[in-house]
């Protein structure tokens, strides 16, 4: 939109409507806060997915490989729904990297590449930190969409918390030795 300034200039504005959606103002920043949070959780988990999808070896490297590709992509489309929710609250979805930083509750880690114990942690985590945020946009805010939003993004982490877990149980074979069973992993994406 043009505007036509006192000196004759002209000007491109953005007028920025805010949401008429049965949330007030202060709910609704409060709701963001939230969101901006877990956006920044979603950001770091899935650069350390990426991280160790880069720098997997050994043994199960192609099925690890593969699930933390397919991990590194669940988890960049879990942010694209998140930045649009908070969008759709008339709020500002953050997209620095500092500002992921500063506002993830997750821990970075520089220098280390992540191990599956550490990304399995970090999922654990997400799904403590959503749990704990769904219960407060509902019972708190009365957000029942951003409520809806956070269950499903933690039904996700806790599938992808459930395949890291179970590539790393351990089946005792017939000989006493105990020998940590690989599995293949499918795309499960079309599933979600």
């Amino acid at each position: 939109m043009e505007h036509n300034r006192n000196d004759g200039h002209k000007t491109n504005l953005q007028v920025e409507i805010q949401p008429n959606i049965g949330l007030d103002s202060d709910v609704r920043h409060s709701v963001v806060d939230i969101l901006n949070n877990a956006l920044a959780n979603e950001i770091v988990l899935s650069q350390k997915t990426r991280c160790a999808h880069w720098n997997v070896s050994g043994v199960g490297f192609l099925e690890l490989h593969i699930l933390f590709d397919s991990q590194s992509k669940q988890l960049n489309e879990i942010s694209d729904e998140i930045a649009e929710r908070v969008r759709m609250l008339g709020g500002i979805a953050i997209g620095s990297l500092q500002e992921f930083i500063n506002f993830a509750r997750l821990e970075e880690q520089p220098g280390n590449v992540p191990k599956i114990m550490n990304l399995l942690a970090d999922h654990e985590a997400a799904i403590r930190f959503l749990r704990e945020d769904a219960k407060k946009c509902t019972e708190e805010y009365e957000d029942e969409g951003t409520f809806e939003l956070l269950v499903s993004v933690m039904r996700l982490h806790e599938k992808m918390a459930w395949m890291l877990r179970s590539y790393l149980e351990i089946e005792p074979v017939h000989d006493e030795k105990l020998v940590a069973m690989p599995l293949i992993p499918v795309d499960l994406s079309n599933l979600t």
